[in-house]
């Protein structure tokens, strides 16, 4: 990979509502962070409305990144609604590795 990173801004509702729409985005960005041997770093305002279905999707939108090569990665620890919504659901198991994509974030 190379030092870039492709970054995508989520803003707005990230909820079942609207997941579909982000999923599509993912999948864009993925297959060109892929294309430009780049990583990608996803930027999420966790004062959003945030739902299971984000970290559900980036969950498996991680696992085809590591797939195709691509490094991804949250540009700053999880906070606000998001960390809500993690916590909730049961996705922090206070391993420090387990957990290090959550809570850590990778700025680009």
């Amino acid at each position: 990979m190379s030092g870039q990173a492709e970054i995508l801004h989520l803003h707005g509702p990230l909820t079942i509502k609207t997941i579909a729409n982000v999923r599509d985005i993912i999948q864009v960005y993925l297959q060109e962070a892929a294309a430009l041997r780049r990583s990608l770093v996803i930027d999420i305002d966790g004062n959003e409305d945030i739902d299971i279905t984000l970290p559900q999707l980036l969950l498996s939108a991680r696992q085809t990144a590591e797939q195709t090569g691509v490094t991804f990665a949250l540009n700053k620890p999880a906070d606000g609604n998001f960390l809500t919504v993690l916590q909730r659901a049961g996705l922090l198991s206070r391993d420090q590795q387990e957990d290090s994509f959550w809570l850590e974030g990778k700025a680009a």
